[in-house]
């Protein structure tokens, strides 16, 4: 070379710094580079424009280093076009692109893209083949999808080359285009003004800025003007960008991930409630390829899959948790129906109640089968498919049977809690005989048949109906009488509206219509008074009912809300029921007519169910044994012995079960032991006697547990108590009562939760998802129960 000031490859820049300032020089700046501009792209110079002609040179060689300046010098002294040539007429010279026969845009691809990840090697040189030189690469999703021909115009698949190189020998647009090739390199004409268009917007101080540009095609025209190129130039954003500019400019190379789509599609669906043939449905499938035209929507058959596949690894999770939890379960059932439907079709679900091992209260949906079936329903055996299940698959009894021996609940059962409709069934009674023969349930069974309080509640305002209809005839008529005048009615609704009142659903319960009205006729009274509306003797009348009922309201909503409360908080809600109707059976003959026989039913329910409302209250540390005793000597006087007596024996009992099986354990070992080995020339049954010593001493030091807790003092009531994390703290000092104690507050009083609790028909599953299988409603329903 005749360039003695010509520097070595090392002469160039390295690149920039994380700041984007140059970074420093292992020798001297080549001069060289005052007649060229640094293009830089990831923070390293991939190329060099001449600042008279604005060709692009090629910095980089294969391996990525530089291929030095020596080509750099030779375009200099050959470029026209610092003698004052303009650009655009050297279209046809004969002076290559880059003299070194390398080109520099081909240079520039492999490592700009192994950079960002967006193909493998093995792509790399698959798109490196001659006859791209006719195509242009079509990318999506940072994947090269088709090739265009850049004569014709036409879209092809890009998967193989050989139906392109067919293409090139046929198209006819080809024929007669002068393509110059020199060895590799080829002619830039007025694309080196296009390159320089493209990329300058994106380079700010030498970084690259604005994402977009990371995705330009540089394309001929099919003239033949232009030299066509095949290669994508890549700009990757610079280091300065923030987080969410970064991530949203690199969206579009992210890789899609059908199955991860697919799984939050399904979760949609089963949270809300959706069709599963909603995915099948045009303007979703519209809507998801507006989003990702790669997306290829699921169908309905898919979603069936991806609901069962997500019930079994929510299932598996679940029955690991009540498996490393406590040590008894208690169950819940109650009668659901489709939604929307008439009830020809009747579901039974099974939720369980436990305490987890952290003391948090859960409650979870474990099965969900039918319990009735009409199979003489010919339109819904038409449009249901699977209406005609088994009898061997319904009914109380074996839908629960199977879900005890599915969850392996066997020798976990602590009690059973359900509606009036399954309790009356009579495979019900078959199932607690069944249960009791195989020693599955606690205190012979006495924790078995426990009533809902809202059914109870239920029945117990039923008694009333008599008098309570006419209350809403004449409640009827008051509305009536506000609507026929504006200025009425607005008063009303600022009445409704400042008091705050829970208007009830339209399919809510007939008592809880009348309840709210009566609210609503008391509260408008006060605030514009009037015996036009309602006379003296009405209102004698409707304020001791309205009284009844807002207990019944708020005792179903405490102990069917939504958020669960541990069973130390029944018998006090409960207790609520009693004192309104002994306190409501002092008013008007009208009034303490009804109360009397509502009191009937209380008292019913009472001799069922004081035994498990009360022993919860006796392991709360704020009341124990004392406050039972308390209570009940109020209410029933002398006979309130009988009552605390109960409590106290059914308690000790229930400690002595959870006692026993640690006992016997141990006897069965030592006996083992005696009969296999003679002590001292003695034979077992010498030894006998020593062991019934031995096991009276450890059941009176494990008695002892309940013993010293009853006998504690209580501690002291305040309203952030908190009866779970008390137990937690003091399992160490009642390690027995404590693991009894966490089994009982986890008993339900309800079956029924929530809005349904006041629901006419109870609660419903999704009319759409009634059309399904059961195992397929199962999944649905059990899932959303899950993952809420």
């Amino acid at each position: 070379m005749e360039h003695d000031e010509h520097d070595s490859d090392d002469d160039m820049p390295l690149g920039l710094d994380s700041d984007g300032a140059a970074s420093r020089f292992r020798k001297k700046r080549s001069k060289v580079w005052e007649e060229y501009t640094p293009i830089y792209i990831n923070g390293v110079i991939q190329s060099a424009e001449c600042r008279y002609c604005h060709t692009l040179m090629s910095c980089k060689g294969a391996e990525g280093r530089s291929n030095g300046t020596s080509h750099l010098w030779r375009h200099h002294k050959n470029c026209r076009a610092k003698e004052g040539v303009d650009p655009s007429e050297l279209q046809d010279t004969s002076i290559p692109y880059g003299v070194n026969d390398i080109d520099p845009l081909n240079m520039i691809l492999p490592e700009s893209l192994d950079d960002i990840n967006l193909v493998n090697l093995s792509e790399n040189s698959r798109y490196r083949s001659k006859v791209w030189m006719d195509f242009t690469p079509v990318y999506v999703e940072g994947r090269i999808q088709g090739a265009d021909c850049v004569h014709c115009h036409k879209r092809f698949s890009a998967e193989g080359r050989s139906h392109l190189n067919r293409h090139t020998q046929t198209c006819s647009a080809r024929v007669g285009t002068s393509v110059n090739h020199q060895k590799g390199g080829f002619f830039m004409s007025s694309v080196q003004s296009r390159v320089k268009d493209e990329l300058s917007p994106a380079l700010t101080n030498g970084k690259v800025q604005i994402a977009e540009y990371a995705s330009r095609l540089f394309k001929g025209n099919s003239s033949g003007d232009e030299t066509h190129q095949n290669q994508h130039i890549l700009a990757l954003p610079a280091d300065n960008m923030t987080p969410a500019e970064r991530s949203n400019s690199s969206a579009h190379t992210r890789k899609l991930d059908q199955e991860a789509s697919y799984q939050d599609l399904t979760r949609m669906i089963v949270m809300h409630g959706y069709p599963l043939s909603i995915v099948e449905h045009e303007e979703m499938k519209r809507f998801a390829k507006g989003l990702n035209p790669l997306f290829n929507m699921a169908s309905s058959l898919d979603m069936e899959e991806y609901s069962t596949l997500l019930f079994q690894k929510e299932k598996s999770d679940l029955k690991e948790k009540i498996t490393l939890s406590s040590r008894r379960v208690s169950l819940s059932a109650s009668v659901w129906v489709p939604q929307g439907a008439e009830p020809t079709m009747k579901y039974l679900c099974l939720t369980a109640h436990f305490i987890d091992a952290d003391w948090k209260l859960q409650r979870r949906i474990i099965k969900f089968g039918v319990f009735r079936s009409s199979p003489s329903d010919l339109e819904r055996m038409i449009h249901y498919k699977e209406a005609c299940v088994l009898e061997s698959e319904i009914g109380a009894y074996n839908v629960i049977w199977e879900a005890i021996r599915d969850w392996n609940l066997d020798r976990k059962l602590f009690c059973l809690t359900s509606v009036r409709e399954i309790r009356n069934d009579e495979s019900f009674s078959k199932l607690k005989d069944m249960l009791m023969q195989r020693n599955c349930l606690t205190i012979r069974g006495q924790l078995y048949n426990i009533a809902c309080v809202d059914d109870v509640v239920d029945n117990i305002v039923s008694k009333g109906q008599h008098m309570l209809y006419p209350v809403g005839d004449l409640l009827e008529r008051f509305i009536q009488a506000c609507a026929s005048s504006s200025l009425t009615q607005q008063q009303l609704l600022e009445v409704v509206t400042r008091v705050g009142l829970k208007c009830p659903h339209e399919d809510a319960k007939w008592w809880h219509k009348i309840y709210f009205r009566l609210e609503v006729l008391l509260h408008f009274k006060k605030a514009v008074p009037s015996e036009e509306l309602v006379t003296v003797e009405e209102m004698k009348i409707f304020e001791p009912i309205c009284r009844i009922l807002r207990v019944f309201y708020r005792v179903i909503e405490v102990t069917s809300g939504s958020v669960c409360l541990t069973a130390n908080m029944y018998f006090h809600e409960v207790w609520k029921v009693r004192t309104i109707l002994q306190e409501a059976s002092t008013e008007n003959s009208d009034v303490a007519s009804m109360v009397s026989e509502m009191q009937e039913a209380f008292n019913e329910y009472w001799q069922n169910s004081y035994l498990w409302l009360s022993v919860p209250v006796v392991l709360d540390p704020r009341f124990k044994i004392t406050f039972i005793d308390f209570r009940l000597k109020r209410a029933f006087g002398a006979d309130a012995a009988k009552y605390v007596n109960d409590v106290t024996e059914i308690t000790r009992e229930l400690f002595h079960e959870y006692c026993s099986p640690m006992d016997q354990s141990n006897i069965q070992t030592s006996n083992c032991q005696a009969h296999d080995v003679e002590i001292d020339g003695f034979d077992s049954d010498s030894l006998e006697d020593w062991d019934q010593h031995l096991t009276a001493q450890t059941r009176n030091q494990l008695l002892s547990d309940l013993d010293n807790y009853l006998e504690d003092g209580l501690v002291p009531r305040k309203d952030d108590f908190d009866i779970l994390n008390w137990w937690m703290s003091h399992s160490a000092k009642y390690p027995t009562l404590s693991i009894m104690t966490q089994d009982v507050l986890a008993m339900p009083s309800s079956a029924v939760h929530g809005q349904a609790a006041f629901s006419s028909g109870g609660p419903a599953i999704p009319k759409q998802w009634s059309k399904l299988n059961i195992k397929t409603i199962e999944a649905l329903v059990c899932t959303r129960d899950w993952i809420r």
